[in-house]
């Protein structure tokens, strides 16, 4: 079973970049969907030699009063404007000191979904960054991580969910999870398994990949009856095959670990080239505790 209470609050970790704003949009959606609070985390890193004295009176007291207020005023002024956009979501805020990677690995011990943000970067394919926090939270937290990229398209709001299968029991949470989100946005699953070239491969030999795909799914299914579901397996390099078939989905859901052309996706070089290339919100699942 999972490691992680699906009832938790969302926890979104935000900054004064401009890509939390659609990290907080993507994360007080999610809460709101699934009928959970949504809690803002800001981690203030203190500069070196700058960490609070005892004395209330001395300019170091007088600078960290100014640097936490600074960073209360950044949650309090995201929690106004989410709570107007999203009204009657629960929200609470966090300033917590410390560096946001070891911070938001703490926090995203009591969350059901940990949400941070990332944004384009011009240049050919209109490549992706997540900076230096999304990549290495991913695989560490018991808890879903969210990559949000804030889509360029207004289509892309309303596309399928997509989910990167390969049989594996690893890949049942992924499978779960894009299931609930397609039902909790009443829009279609797109399930795609990627398969590297084999030689001799024929055309027919993806139309008999299928049942292995429907096998993935078949519990889900059941439990969802109201999401409707594509198939569809492609040959290729996974990521950036998943990119490809992803260009128009509201986000892409994938396991942390998996076997064959999926070992190594996310906690390797392949997530590493996944999170590059990803043209939606990237969701990486863990796999079930042991």
């Amino acid at each position: 079973m999972s490691s992680y209470d699906v009832r938790a609050p969302v926890v979104v970790g935000v900054s004064r970049s401009a890509k939390s704003h659609g990290a907080v949009d993507w994360a007080a959606d999610a809460a709101s969907r699934r009928g959970r609070s949504l809690c803002l985390v800001h981690a203030q890193e203190w500069p070196a030699g700058a960490a609070p004295k005892d004395r209330h009176d001395s300019p170091d007291q007088v600078w960290a009063s100014h640097f936490r207020a600074t960073g209360q005023s950044l949650l309090d002024d995201l929690r106004e404007a989410t709570a107007k956009r999203v009204p009657g979501l629960e929200i609470t805020t966090r300033l917590l000191d410390g560096r946001p990677t070891a911070v938001l690995r703490d926090v995203a011990e009591e969350a059901s979904l940990l949400v941070v943000g990332a944004h384009r970067v011009s240049g050919p394919g209109e490549a992706v960054t997540f900076g230096r926090i999304g990549p290495a939270l991913v695989g560490h937290p018991p808890c879903p991580v969210v990559l949000a990229l804030e889509p360029t398209r207004e289509e892309a709001r309303s596309g399928p969910v997509m989910v990167g299968v390969d049989g594996s029991v690893a890949s049942v949470p992924a499978v779960l999870f894009a299931f609930e989100e397609a039902a909790a946005w009443g829009t279609e699953l797109l399930a795609v398994q990627v398969r590297r070239p084999r030689h001799g491969d024929r055309p027919q030999d993806l139309q008999e990949s299928l049942p292995g795909v429907s096998e993935a799914l078949a519990g889900c299914r059941e439990k969802f009856p109201q999401v409707v579901v594509r198939e569809e397996v492609v040959l290729g390099n996974p990521p950036v095959k998943l990119a490809e078939t992803a260009a128009e989905a509201r986000c892409l859901v994938v396991g942390s670990r998996g076997v064959g052309g999926f070992r190594g996706m996310i906690l390797g070089s392949t997530s590493r080239t996944l999170s590059h290339m990803a043209p939606c919100p990237l969701v990486v699942v863990p796999r079930e505790a042991e």
